[in-house]
């Protein structure tokens, strides 16, 4: 139990704060598209290349995984076709938040900070399937809660509503400049 503590204390502190900042949005644990994009540091929409256990270099360095994203579409922090490698604290692997090769997503990460580490912003809320056609999908929360005023496909019960990865990428440069 207590290797999960701090876990659980960072999932509640993420919670709460995004409570406050969504304060009367239709999902209040949702980010906005520009709380999302203010708080990026790298945005882009990419294929996993490859995902493995981090060396560590230092005894006192904490444990990671790397992760190889082909950059598709650059938006923030990256360049197209550029071969971008993230480092992800280890507890995020061992709970859940696993990428595959070959799998297409539009990622807002947060800047990598001095422990040479990033990983999406809010959590879950900043990673997004990309279907075979380069549509981002989301359930109607989130694209509520993006407000982001997309056309999008009418939503068939049970499924996910998809966007434009251009589209998106579009309102995320707007959102961006405000």
């Amino acid at each position: 139990m207590h290797r999960f503590s701090p876990i659980l204390a960072n999932l509640l502190a993420i919670f709460v704060s995004t409570q406050a900042l969504n304060g009367a949005t239709a999902h209040p644990t949702a980010p906005t598209l520009l709380q999302l994009t203010q708080k990026s540091g790298y945005i882009f929409t990419g294929v996993v290349l490859s995902v493995e256990r981090a060396a560590r270099k230092a005894a006192n360095q904490v444990e990671a995984v790397q992760i190889q994203f082909q950059v598709e579409q650059a938006i923030r922090g990256v360049s197209a076709k550029q071969v971008f490698t993230v480092r992800e604290w280890m507890g995020l692997w061992e709970d859940g938040e696993r990428y595959q090769p070959g799998e297409r997503v539009l990622l807002f990460l947060y800047p990598t900070s001095k422990l040479g580490l990033t990983s999406p912003v809010w959590g879950p809320f900043g990673r997004f399937q990309l279907d075979a056609n380069g549509q981002v999908l989301v359930n109607q929360v989130r694209l509520i809660a993006l407000r982001t005023g997309l056309p999008h496909k009418p939503p068939v019960k049970g499924r996910a509503s998809s966007v434009s990865a251009l589209d998106l990428a579009r309102a995320i440069r707007r959102v961006g400049e405000q």
